[in-house]
């Protein structure tokens, strides 16, 4: 019975140090896994960043030509207006001016 303890003694010895290197296997694995992971996330930000910087660089100048479009239509809307107020009044004399020259003719 002693003989048979030391085998199984000897045996669960021998399979603790195979799952201790497994172990120690798993753990240098994974500490590469982390490293590659830290890698990816420090270029993902520097992407990211990159992507931000861009985005505002074309955001910027497309805002500029929206402030400068915006004003263009309101000062032309502007001048739209004031071409409407005129042509009513012209078309008011025109008018005017028709009942006139009806009239001369008819006084004729």
């Amino acid at each position: 019975m002693d003989t048979e303890l030391k085998n199984i003694l000897v045996k669960l010895l021998e399979g603790q140090s195979k799952l201790e290197s497994e172990v120690k296997k798993n753990s240098i694995k994974l500490e590469s896994i982390e490293t590659k992971l830290n890698t990816i996330a420090e270029i993902q930000k520097a992407h990211m960043d990159q992507n931000e910087k861009a985005h505002t660089e074309v955001i910027k100048p497309l805002s500029e030509k929206v402030d400068v479009i915006e004003l263009a239509v309101k000062d032309t809307s502007k001048d739209m207006q004031e071409l409407k107020d005129k042509f009513d009044k012209v078309e008011k004399v025109t008018i005017q001016n028709t009942y006139d020259v009806a009239y001369l003719k008819s006084v004729k």
